[in-house]
């Protein structure tokens, strides 16, 4: 842990965090970082890889057996308060702040080099010491345990059965976004799944059906829906809801973060909330909607995030 507070911020301390990350990925996954792994996860030549690798050693946070390198206790230390700082980063720019999720990682990237375990530390206060990022990936705490839990990718998910989504991995970018324009965030529930020919995954997600292209499905990773966590027949979209129909609001959407969710629920946007779809801008979008007493606009991509009951629920 010394190391963490110890080394400036400088594109050395850039590289050697980012090679200590590396190694952790690799001691998790029971195999030592080579310099070909390495080069290929920092994008850099073997012959400056190998000199950072060198510099772990010599400061007694790597060993080397053979071509294979794994962390030392002090290394892993260190490793994981850079896995913390990211993605507690994350987590408050999810929370709390308006950016995008495709951005959260590239703006935590940034900012685990340069806070150091007293300003994470704090962070993790203010945010009720959070046990799992926004994409699912679990928090080191500050005593340097890392939560773990079994979780199925969605392309192996069996077809039919509902599955609630924990995880979903950020890298490659391209990838993701394809993830995050569906709607889908850690939380949202997935039902009625079939496996397609062509290796995409057609189901049922918050009132709609969807395809999930076969390369981001297995960016996906799942677990069973909790047993009391059946969701109501007929759930909805708000932006489903046409002219002058009625229904009741059932929850926000898992992928409802940040500013956005606030302003919702400041408007009175909660469970059991009544609301009526008022009328349409000459473009379709926004629409104006009839809440708690008052009238707000919308659009699309908004109303898409708050869930309802039918109007049969009213009766």
């Amino acid at each position: 842990m010394k190391w963490f507070q110890k080394i400036a911020v400088s594109d050395s301390r850039v590289r050697l965090e980012d090679a200590l990350k590396h190694l952790l990925e690799c001691d998790e996954a029971g195999r030592g970082a080579t310099v070909d792994s390495l080069a290929g996860a920092l994008g850099r030549p073997r012959g400056e890889v190998a000199e950072i690798l060198g510099q772990l050693r010599g400061r007694g946070l790597a060993t080397a057996s053979g071509d294979a390198h794994h962390l030392t206790e002090d290394g892993r230390l260190y490793a994981l308060q850079v896995v913390r700082t990211h993605r507690l980063y994350e987590t408050w720019l999810a929370r709390e702040t308006s950016t995008p999720a495709v951005d959260w990682h590239r703006a935590a990237h940034k900012a685990e080099h340069h806070m150091d375990a007293a300003e994470v530390d704090a962070m993790a206060d203010r945010l009720s010491n959070p046990r799992f990022d926004p994409h699912g990936d679990p928090i080191p705490t500050r005593e340097g345990d890392m939560p773990r839990r079994s979780l199925t990718s969605l392309a192996s998910w069996p077809d039919g059965k509902p599955a609630r989504i924990e995880h979903i991995e950020d890298e490659p970018e391209t990838l993701f976004r394809q993830a995050e324009a569906l709607g889908f965030a850690p939380g949202t529930r997935i039902e009625d799944t079939r496996h397609l020919d062509n290796g995409s995954i057609e189901c049922r997600v918050e009132g709609r059906t969807l395809a999930i292209p076969a390369a981001v499905a297995p960016l996906i990773h799942v677990a069973g829906p909790e047993p009391d966590e059946d969701l109501p027949a007929g759930l909805g979209r708000l932006s489903d809801l046409p002219i002058s129909g009625e229904a009741v609001v059932h929850s926000l959407s898992p992928s409802c973060t940040g500013a956005e969710r606030r302003r919702l629920l400041d408007l009175g946007v909660v469970p059991g909330t009544r609301v009526r779809c008022e009328f349409a801008s000459p473009f379709g979008t926004p629409r104006s909607y009839a809440i708690r007493g008052a009238l707000i606009a919308l659009r699309d991509y908004q109303a898409d995030r708050i869930l309802i009951h039918p109007p049969t629920a009213l009766a």
